[in-house]
């Protein structure tokens, strides 16, 4: 009889499985949650939310004569009105019934699948929304540069920084007039996404017959020409004079309603640029009339800044103990320019630095983030090709909002940046 080996004992050896699940993807929501925090929640029904504005002086000011002089006539404050309404979005899960059976117990798997996938389905949800809200009101996620069989390089901002992997894509014409894959009735999904490399590319499943560089692509359940999507950062913190802003003519207000601008030509990010954009919010309503902003701006840009900084040579030691003894040539800790402080987001534009006020922002909301429910119901099953019901459900979680600004001359932005090296 031989020796006992390891491979005669296997079956009596226990399998070790850590009971952590890292997350190896970016699920950011920080946008979303700043102006859920910080902006104000209107609950509204389909009809328009109206938000009157405050936009032209009146009142004719002048000399006269006491001695009996003419006054004159006079004129009195424009108003006019801003509207909403709210538009939905959905996410669904579908997972079949062995997922649930497998893995409902401790002493079958280290996590609830069912109960995690409902805790990050939520998560991923609001990351979606994030990206979003990063656009300019037409559900814009990205630009096609080139394509190379099924992968598509995107052009910079925003790359390919607002798309996930299994996200389902629509492809448009660059005048949102022709919906590629509607034409052609095919369903593409991102199989494949790299916002971290120069190269900013996305692989999808399905190119729809027509697609060509300068197509856009956006996000699912959008219809027709010229969608309408979230009123994102980009529709609200802009400074065209043409078009329209939440159904008023930018044309009848072009100062009124224009967000005060800094173009940077390409250029890299310099302090002044940050105190123009500051100084152009003074400048539009008022040195006492500026609220407290926020810099929001993309990892790039943060990055930019802080070379800024390091370019002092003094290193600055602190006292006895503490971090005496400890060398870090980098930042940490709070950052701000000219007080203002830096809030940064992987979703946000690569060459843009946004001051927010959000104090003017809010939702109009009919509907919060929570499950779709029909009569108590949340899980729905799904039926197979027999007629009868698959093992297998689906859930849905579900809202319905839109994003408001009443205030477009309260920000500023700083845009067309250089990246900083590596990026």
């Amino acid at each position: 009889m031989s020796v006992q080996n390891n491979t005669q004992t296997v079956a009596l050896q226990l399998e070790k499985v850590r009971d952590k699940v890292p997350l190896l993807y970016e699920r950011d929501d920080v946008l979303l949650s700043m102006i859920q925090q910080r902006g104000d929640v209107e609950k509204v029904s389909s009809r328009n939310m109206r938000l009157p504005l405050q936009l032209i002086p009146g009142g004719k000011a002048g000399s006269y004569s006491a001695d009996g002089g003419d006054l004159g006539l006079g004129s009195g404050t424009t108003y006019d009105v801003a509207q909403v309404t709210p538009i939905f979005f959905r996410f669904g899960v579908q997972i079949t019934k062995l997922v649930e059976y497998a893995s409902n117990s401790r002493e079958k798997a280290i996590e609830n699948a069912v109960k995690r996938e409902i805790a990050s389905g939520m998560k991923q949800f609001r990351a979606f929304l994030d990206k979003v809200i990063q656009t300019a009101g037409n559900g814009v996620l990205g630009t096609i540069s080139s394509i190379s069989g099924s992968t598509f390089t995107m052009a910079v901002p925003t790359g390919a920084a607002l798309v996930y992997v299994g996200q389902t894509i629509q492809i448009y014409d660059p005048t949102l007039t022709t919906n590629r894959n509607v034409a052609a009735s095919v369903v593409s999904n991102v199989t494949a996404a790299d916002p971290i490399s120069s190269t900013q590319t996305i692989t999808v499943d399905n190119v729809p017959s027509g697609t060509s560089a300068n197509d856009v692509i956006v996000h699912d359940g959008l219809t027709g020409t010229s969608p309408v999507s979230l009123y994102g950062i980009k529709y609200h913190q802009n400074n065209a004079t043409t078009g329209t802003w939440l159904n008023l003519n930018r044309a009848t207000y072009p100062q009124q309603l224009q967000t005060p601008r800094v173009n940077a030509g390409n250029s890299a990010l310099v302090p002044g640029y940050a105190r123009l954009a500051i100084n152009k919010v003074r400048k539009s309503l008022g040195i006492n009339q500026m609220g407290k902003l926020l810099a929001y701006t993309s990892v790039e840009q943060e990055h930019a800044w802080e070379n800024l900084g390091i370019t002092v040579s003094q290193v600055v030691k602190e006292g006895p103990g503490g971090r005496a003894s400890d060398l870090d040539m980098l930042f940490s800790g709070k950052k701000t320019m000219s007080g203002i402080p830096i809030k940064s987001s992987v979703n946000a534009d690569q060459t843009r630095v946004d001051f927010l006020d959000l104090s003017h922002w809010g939702r109009a909301v009919m509907k919060d983030i929570d499950f779709f429910e029909v009569g108590g119901q949340t899980v729905f099953p799904i039926y197979g090709t027999s007629g009868g019901i698959s093992a297998q459900f689906i859930f849905y979680f579900d809202t319905g909002f839109q994003v408001w600004n009443d205030s477009p001359r309260s920000g500023s932005y700083i845009d067309t940046l250089a990246r900083p090296n590596g990026y």
